[in-house]
């Protein structure tokens, strides 16, 4: 079965995140997001923002199509 990009989005996220070496609730403070909507972004469960998908990716240093291939 296919993934969709919200849940491409979130593995990808997972793996870049742990790789990073941050939590969740680091990452989510440094974000400026909760906890819980960063829960729901690597669950696959949150349709968010073109910004927060480019925040999130300079974060992590990397290219936004980079979370969703």
């Amino acid at each position: 079965m296919n993934a969709t990009a919200r849940q491409r989005l979130g593995e990808n996220l997972i793996a870049i995140r742990k790789t990073s070496g941050l939590t969740k609730v680091d990452f989510a403070l440094q974000l400026g997001i909760s906890r819980v909507l960063l829960d729901l972004i690597e669950s696959g469960n949150s349709n968010l923002k073109l910004s927060t998908l480019e925040q999130i990716a300079e974060r992590l240093g990397v290219q936004p199509w980079e979370l969703i291939r």
